[in-house]
């Protein structure tokens, strides 16, 4: 009973990562007056004596999740060790980006910077690596929709963030929520057809 606590928790525990960042991510913002139409990034909410706090420890929180949930799907859909690279290559600069305040006095802007755009980078990588490692799967025309959204809300938000002024927020946050579609759904899949394949 306990091992299959366990398994539901790592299936899972993609989706409390999820509920766990945009918790934090969300409460931040309403503190700190920020929305997802505005000048001001969503990483300024780590340079708020109100929000810092609270972003680091929401962003750190979920990385540790995710990573969790990545160990979990490569053993589970049987990945090769790219989709892992990729996914941990992307929670390494999450992470990073906890860390490193982005503020214009900031002497770890450019880290900050460089980690936020490589955890970006890494989404529609690792979901590429993901849904064409299951072709035979009869979930396959499933995982390429999911591909494609991913790829759409990064192309979207990268654009909206690099090139446009006063959507910055909703710029960083979009290639977020294509990843996060795509966790949710891979547990509900996991859930439904292979609840228990660790055992």
């Amino acid at each position: 009973m306990l091992k299959k606590a366990s398994v539901v928790f790592q299936c899972c525990s993609g989706v409390i990562g999820v509920i766990v960042l945009w918790a934090g991510i969300t409460t931040a913002m309403r503190r700190a007056g920020l929305g997802l139409v505005d000048s001001r990034p969503i990483s300024y909410l780590g340079v708020d004596p109100l929000t810092s706090q609270l972003f680091s420890f929401s962003l750190l929180l979920s990385a540790f999740l995710f990573i969790h949930f990545a160990f979990y799907v490569r053993h589970t859909y049987k990945l090769k060790n790219r989709f892992l690279l990729y996914f941990l290559i992307g929670q390494a600069g999450q992470i990073i980006a906890a860390v490193t305040p982005f503020g214009k006095a900031s002497n770890y802007k450019l880290v900050h910077t460089i980690a936020a755009f490589t955890l970006a980078f890494s989404l529609p990588l690792l979901i590429n690596a993901f849904a064409y490692a299951q072709k035979n799967s009869s979930h396959f025309v499933l995982y390429k929709r999911l591909l494609r959204l991913e790829q759409l809300t990064f192309i979207v938000g990268i654009g909206l963030f690099t090139f446009t002024e006063g959507v910055a927020p909703l710029g960083e946050a979009l290639p977020a929520i294509g990843f996060h579609v795509w966790i949710i759904a891979i547990t509900i899949v996991s859930l439904k057809t292979k609840p228990f394949a660790n055992e």
